[in-house]
């Protein structure tokens, strides 16, 4: 995340919009901020594990440095990935790592939902029915495109991310 702004005015200045590329630097950085502050503080913090989903064949799990950690983070949640003890940013991970890592919410991109089935295709994965989110139904998917492609709309990434995790008691 704190890569978004710098990169934005980066492509700005390559593209001759110096002031452009700030304005929407610092429009972004303030969505990101606002965003994040809108969290609600929950004790314990929910465990959010992102899977990089792919069939059935492919299940992934994010930990540190996959950019996920950052978004769970802002999220105010615990990142599943890091806390397993995962030292790369995307690991194959067993039906007992799943059910060990014990996640509260997961979230995943809708193409790679789509490819094992759905929600009901997901909770047939060894080991996700056995965990509070596979046995309570919590998955939260949003477009590949938009999940990871951290840039001007993050800010609008966490919001809706947090409004599907913690649910939105103003809407």
């Amino acid at each position: 995340l704190d890569g978004v702004t710098p990169q934005t005015e980066a492509v700005a200045a390559a593209l001759g919009v110096p002031d452009r590329g700030k304005q929407l630097a610092d429009r972004t950085r303030a969505e990101i901020t606002a965003a994040s502050a809108a969290v609600p503080a929950q004790d314990p913090p929910p465990t959010i594990a992102f899977l990089y989903l792919r069939s059935t064949a492919i299940t992934m799990l994010a930990g540190p440095g996959s950019g996920a950690d950052a978004l769970i983070a802002a999220l105010g949640a615990r990142d599943a990935g890091t806390a397993a003890g995962l030292t790369e940013p995307f690991t194959a991970i067993t039906s007992e790592a799943m059910i060990s890592a014990a996640p509260d919410v997961l979230l995943v991109m809708t193409d790679g939902l789509k490819s094992v089935g759905g929600v009901e295709g997901i909770t047939r994965i060894p080991g996700i029915a056995q965990t509070p989110a596979g046995k309570n139904h919590r998955i939260v998917d949003m477009s590949d495109a938009v999940l990871l492609s951290f840039g001007p709309n993050t800010g609008r990434v966490i919001s809706a991310l947090a409004d599907a995790v913690y649910g939105n008691p103003g809407a």
